[in-house]
């Protein structure tokens, strides 16, 4: 498997996020390696852990924004998804039970750009 199936395979529209990057390859690429080190992903965790929605919401609203941005698009609807339900009112405890789909979608995209 190439390296661009094996990115397409964990979610990520290489084609498109080549295209955002001005196909690019050497910038996309590096932007990808950045996402690695993104903080809103275990921002978001950590505020969830603790029950501070207003706080899970901006961090999940800012990786639905790089997840957007990089073209990772099955993390970007998802994360899509769960700010709307943050914004909508639903509990911690309601969103505690999408967040083990997370985790593995995350986990996906993050082995998949490391490899």
């Amino acid at each position: 498997m190439s390296d661009q199936q094996t990115l397409e395979a964990a979610g990520i529209n290489y084609s498109k996020g080549l295209e955002r990057f001005m196909k690019n390859r050497g910038l996309y690429e590096k932007f990808l390696t950045k996402f690695l080190n993104d903080a809103s992903y275990s921002g978001f965790k950590t505020a969830l852990a603790a029950g501070d929605l207003t706080a899970a919401e901006k961090s999940i609203h800012t990786l639905k924004g790089t997840a957007g941005n990089l073209s990772i698009e099955n993390l970007y609807t998802l994360a899509d998804s769960i700010t709307q339900k943050i914004r909508h009112g639903a509990t911690a405890e309601e969103i505690r039970k999408i967040e083990p789909e997370l985790d593995s979608m995350y986990e996906k995209v993050c082995s998949a750009i490391k490899s």
